[in-house]
């Protein structure tokens, strides 16, 4: 019996699952069993397949007082599932369909949802407060005694089966894997990267400052990479997290306990020259909010809040500031508009169009490290970091090591887990996962590398993969590039085709390994021409400064010295 006839028993009836349980502010979760009623009308009720840990769960964990602070709850919010039921006039979704359920409702009637202006929806999104989206404080939760169970911002994924209004859900591809795609319902994409593309819309050649290196940090410094940005600065007090933000696009740090007397806006100025054309506050605190304003350019900075305040605490700014031309706003979701924007982003990420983001997500993943199994016997994984971990006393939460599977597979077979799924069809024996999660993500990622890059599958195939490793996988590539590098002089010499970038890991034959190449060789052809002092050379050298990782760049000049280049100097 496959999982859509197992879903069909269910149809209309209440069901009995477990779920992690929050009974009080600050206390560890409980495992328990609880009953989740069917759903009503414009409802779905929802498998959990895989759900992430924010820090936005634990804000709200922490709340004691207030509207807001409501127990006993199930939280989560990212998350991935498949459909199980449907209530009345529920139109675009069926049982088996794979779905993200989001925080942010869409519900593509009322003026803002159909306006291009923003992603508000004047419908729903003015109440936080209710438990579902068209029914009040209805709860489709229960406790073993009968007690009602407070929802969480509309999704309440830490249970293995939820109730989702569809103003609510996305239908997306089931080609995605699920512990990517659970990413795409909050930080990484959305409060993130789509931050710097659709509500600040960084421009080419521009300077960013980002305050707090979290997974919104370093997805929003990604998206500012992507828009062609020379200079990003990372503002955060963990030096251990300025290593790991190179990878995402940084090009400068700043530590404010190593600033002295000096205020962080003071130090960015003076790097910038005036202050940075946007900053993003991804942290939640007026007091770093008021430095991010003031470290952006007077006349035309924009400053980008995404980081939640607690309790909705009021921020401070200067009056002139504001007089003088800078600007700030919030970006809730990061400007997307859920059912139009993510199976946009999740098409861009299975073509490799949006490869960048496929490696924030790669990399945030390969960060976390397992523990014990959250709920091994119902199939529901969680994905989370050490430090929410200890937050949350959760020392029996594990992160899931999956292999890279399509969830499509997941309905067709009770039986087979995800990741015996993606074997089974590649029809390969399973192999007993490693403990770290960079193991098993660089081995699927290999799988997935297109021929141009099967020539150093060997190499990107190591236990572990770091960015120390990357030239190695550099070094046969330009052998296998000079016929292709000379077809280039001949027939389009201001053209740069794609196949002459080295082979990476992290960027294989993608739009920003071609930019980066490109930019590489347009500068040296510059200083070839007019000279190591020319202005006008300048530009294409902060491009592929800000482009290309420092090790590509060590080895080109090397390949350079030595005759081996590949691309036409």
């Amino acid at each position: 019996m496959d999982k859509t006839s197992s879903f069909s028993i269910h149809k209309g009836k209440p069901i009995r699952c477990k779920a992690a349980l929050c009974r009080k502010a600050r206390e560890a979760l409980v495992m328990e069993e609880i009953q989740v009623d069917p759903p009503q009308a414009y409802e779905v009720r929802i498998k959990i397949i895989c759900t992430s840990l924010c820090h936005t769960d634990v804000t709200f964990w922490k709340l004691d007082s207030g509207p807001l602070a409501r127990f006993p709850r199930i939280l989560g919010h990212e998350s991935v599932g498949l459909v199980e039921s449907v209530g009345e006039h529920v139109d675009g979704f069926k049982q088996g369909d794979v779905v993200l359920p989001v925080f942010h409702p869409n519900c593509e009637e009322c003026k803002d949802c159909k306006s291009s202006k923003s992603n508000w929806c004047a419908r729903y999104a003015n109440d936080s407060i209710s438990n579902t989206r068209r029914y009040g404080m209805a709860s489709r939760f229960k406790d073993s005694t009968g007690e009602d169970i407070h929802h969480f911002l509309f999704v309440s994924s830490f249970s293995e089966y939820t109730v989702v209004d569809i103003a609510h859900l996305v239908k997306i591809s089931p080609d995605i894997p699920v512990q990517k795609a659970a990413l795409l319902s909050c930080g990484v994409s959305t409060a993130g990267v789509g931050a710097a593309w659709k509500v600040a819309n960084v421009e080419e050649g521009s300077t960013v400052a980002v305050f707090g290196l979290g997974a919104v940090g370093l997805a929003a410094a990604e998206g500012a990479r992507l828009r062609g940005a020379a200079k990003i600065i990372g503002v955060d007090l963990n030096p251990d997290k300025f290593e790991l933000g190179k990878k995402f696009g940084f090009t400068d740090f700043v530590n404010p306990t190593l600033c002295g007397e000096k205020k962080v806006s003071e130090v960015i100025k003076e790097m910038t020259g005036g202050g940075v054309d946007y900053s993003f506050e991804c942290v939640g605190l007026p007091s770093i909010l008021s430095e991010a304003f003031i470290s952006t350019r007077t006349g035309s900075g924009k400053t980008v809040m995404l980081g939640m305040g607690k309790h909705a605490a009021p921020i401070s700014l200067g009056s002139f500031d504001l007089l003088s031309g800078r600007t700030i706003c919030g970006s809730l979701f990061g400007g997307l508009k859920s059912k139009l924007d993510i199976p946009v982003l999740v098409d861009h990420y299975l073509k490799k169009v949006l490869h960048d983001m496929h490696q924030t997500i790669y990399v945030i993943i390969s960060q976390l490290k397992p523990t014990e199994p959250f709920a091994p016997s119902v199939g529901l994984s969680i994905s989370v970091s050490p430090f929410l971990v200890d937050q949350l006393h959760l020392k029996n939460l594990r992160v899931s090591i999956e292999r890279h599977t399509s969830m499509a597979e997941s309905v067709s077979s009770q039986t087979p887990s995800l990741s015996e799924q993606y074997h089974l069809e590649k029809e390969v024996k399973p192999v007993e996962v490693a403990p770290e999660i960079t193991t098993t993500t660089q081995e699927v990622e290999a799988k997935e590398e297109s021929p141009a890059e099967e020539a150093v599958e060997d190499k990107s195939k190591s236990p572990e993969v770091t960015s120390e490793e990357a030239p190695a996988a550099t070094e046969e590539a330009p052998a296998n590039e000079e016929n292709t590098s000379e077809e280039v002089a001949e027939e389009t010499p201001d053209e740069i085709k794609l196949e002459t970038a080295p082979a990476d890991f992290r960027f294989p034959t993608t739009n920003q390994t071609r930019h980066c190449f490109t930019r590489y060789i347009e500068y040296h052809r510059c200083v070839a021409a007019k000279g190591d002092e020319a202005p006008e050379c300048d530009k294409f050298s902060k491009f592929y400064r800000s482009l290309c990782p420092g090790e590509w760049v060590d080895r080109w000049n090397e390949q350079r010295e030595n005759g081996t280049f590949p691309g036409p100097l």
